[in-house]
């Protein structure tokens, strides 16, 4: 089990869907990888969010009357329920999922908490270094083979700058997730210190000026433009880290 395996198991293993022998192997990995444990400690405090604040509709009275309603004739009438639904239970099956539909798409579309964000982009960007996982999938200084290599992998254009005039030398990208969210991830160097850059789609993020903030000794410079969220990462000054953020928000 490493890193990348446990990011796309780890739901079901907390949901009760696999084998005890791969779950023995994930709790192996958590008890070794100190990212992957904060990660699982983030899904289940989102779960638990999830089911203390996700909002629930109560159903009107006239629908409910309407289902229950169906439900005995369908009790009733084995032959019914053989050839199928009436046009009266599909009705109401339907309101009752475009409620549920309703409830859920606002619930999951709205952006992450500011504090469960931090603690994803900091999770990724510790898993990136691990030495059982390269920093990059294209390793390039040259910003015309970086971006390029997104093509066809992302449905967005990452945003891929040239700052070795400033001190952040490209080193290349790969794709990588930030949560559940699939994201593009350029690393830069500035001096001895990685600086991953991480940007995914967010429609519901209204345009936001960079924010600085830091989570478990990581500085991190987070911002939003046009439906795209992105968070910049690394031990470095937080000054660094802030003008290396100005610097990529900049018109080429």
């Amino acid at each position: 089990m490493n890193c990348v395996r446990l990011r796309q198991v780890l739901d079901a293993w907390l949901d009760g869907e696999l084998d005890r022998a791969t779950g023995g192997e994930i709790e192996q990995h958590i008890g070794s990888c100190a990212a992957c444990a904060a990660l699982k400690g983030e899904r289940v405090e989102l779960r638990q969010r999830v089911h203390a604040e996700a909002p629930y509709f109560k159903a009107p009275a006239a629908l409910e009357r309407a289902v229950r309603r169906s439900l005995a004739e369908a009790t009733d009438e084995p032959a019914r329920r053989r050839r199928g639904l009436t046009w009266l239970q599909a009705g109401a099956l339907a309101a009752v999922v475009a409620v549920v539909s309703a409830g859920a798409g606002y619930w999951f579309g709205r952006p992450l908490p500011d504090s469960s964000l931090r603690e994803q982009v900091v999770a990724s960007h510790v898993a990136s270094l691990a030495a059982s996982r390269r920093l990059t999938e294209v390793a390039s200084a040259d910003r015309h083979v970086v971006r390029p290599w997104f093509q066809g992998k992302v449905d967005f254009a990452p945003v891929v700058r040239d700052l070795s005039s400033a001190g952040y030398t490209l080193l290349g990208a790969r794709l990588d997730h930030v949560a559940d969210r699939q994201a593009a991830a350029v690393a830069y160097r500035v001096r001895n210190h990685v600086i991953n850059l991480f940007v995914w789609r967010s429609p519901h993020a209204a345009s936001e000026p960079v924010s600085l903030s830091a989570t478990r000794g990581f500085n991190l410079a987070t911002w939003s433009d046009a439906g795209l969220a992105y968070a910049a990462v690394s031990d470095v000054d937080a000054r660094d880290l802030e003008r290396f953020a100005r610097l990529v928000q900049a018109q080429p």
